[in-house]
């Protein structure tokens, strides 16, 4: 039995019916820039790193990828012990995360076209948000990720992960600054599945 599409947000339909599941019209800037299809392997990760230039979209379509996002690392006593970090481990990375952060309000400042997005982040304090984009979660529609904001994924599961993506312009390799996931509070390691 049909039943209407119901609206994502950013845009765009889902629809499900006796046939099939569809997303339609997922990505609202589609005039420009690029559409990408990753396949995430079980275990790996691709962590840190922004974009001065572009926004991101992101919608998994398959599996289930814990995705980060940060304007700066957190910065409070909490983190070490979350990211199983000791304080001897730490003493090198805080002022790499103060340089962080003071590039992080030179940014914000500096921005009006994403200022909508970009009021909910602080500027003195770093901020990490974590959300987990699956199937099962699709119908709600990509996760926007503006530009000036860290971000990264992780394959936590046992199974590959499908991760289509929108950057809002043409990939060229000089729009991307990267981070070592060590200072940014995610100590990862690869854990093969």
């Amino acid at each position: 039995m049909s039943q209407p599409a119901q609206e994502m947000k950013h845009g765009g339909r889902f629809h499900i019916d006796d046939r099939g599941t569809r997303y339609c019209a997922i990505f609202p800037e589609i005039g420009k820039g690029d559409i990408n299809v990753t396949i995430v392997e079980p275990g790996a990760a691709a962590l840190w790193h922004r974009h001065m230039f572009q926004d991101d979209y992101q919608f998994v379509i398959k599996g289930s990828l814990k995705i980060g996002v940060c304007n700066a690392p957190y910065m409070g006593g909490d983190d070490l012990d979350n990211f199983g970090m000791s304080e001897e481990d730490a003493s090198g990375i805080y002022d790499q995360r103060e340089q962080l952060l003071t590039n992080w309000k030179e940014l914000k400042n500096a921005s009006q076209e994403n200022s909508p997005y970009l009021k909910k982040w602080p500027t003195d304090e770093g901020k990490v948000e974590w959300h987990y984009l699956s199937e099962t979660n699709a119908k709600d529609g990509p996760l926007f990720i503006p530009r000036f904001l860290w971000h990264g994924c992780y394959n936590y599961t046992n199974e590959p992960a499908i991760l289509i993506y929108h950057v809002t312009n043409n990939y060229t390799g000089e729009d991307e600054d990267r981070l070592d996931p060590f200072v940014a509070g995610w100590n990862y390691e690869r854990i093969v599945k």
